[in-house]
């Protein structure tokens, strides 16, 4: 995907496709949701080690490391005209949180997807061997600002790493 194209997340139904479909998905521009619901402030990225500690009585701890403890994606956005146009994507979000993050047969491991335009290293087509599952969605309302719901959602990664392709990266 080139640079400053349309960043998504959405959500996969009971078969798998090559396109997304529109009722489960949110979409972002560069700095604003295309049908003008909000915008996408600030993303990070957490890929954490899991490292064991091996006790042993009266020598010191060791460490070891024991691999990929698990991928964990933070985007933080808001959503303009939460009573108006934005309240689908407020609907989106709670509907999401709501309901089943994985179809058994078809989406396993999770059934959300993550495209980000200017940054396509954790971009995510759901599939048998892996997913996003949607952790949580969180809502915050500032004070008097009026017509603005700030949200933070967090994907975690689930299923199969695969391997690094021969540049040494791994695609999904």
């Amino acid at each position: 995907m080139a640079a400053g194209a349309q960043s998504a997340i959405w959500r996969d139904g009971a078969e798998p496709t090559t396109t997304v479909g529109t009722e489960d998905i949110i979409e972002f521009n560069e700095g604003a949701v295309v049908n003008k619901e909000g915008n996408m402030m600030n993303t990070s990225f957490n890929v954490r080690a899991g490292i064991a500690v091996n006790e042993r009585p009266g020598e010191i701890d060791k460490l070891q490391d024991t691999g990929l403890a698990g991928i964990t994606i933070t985007i933080t956005g808001t959503i303009a005209d939460p009573e108006g146009a934005g309240v689908l994507a407020a609907h989106k979000f709670k509907e999401w949180g709501i309901e089943a993050k994985t179809v058994d047969a078809t989406f396993p491991k999770g059934r959300f997807g993550l495209r980000l335009g200017d940054f396509s290293v954790f971009n995510l087509v759901p599939s048998t061997l892996r997913g996003y599952m949607l952790q949580d969605v969180e809502f915050r309302r500032d004070g008097d600002t009026k017509g603005k719901l700030i949200f933070i959602a967090t994907l975690r990664f689930n299923g199969t790493v695969g391997s690094p392709n021969g540049a040494g990266q791994y695609q999904w």
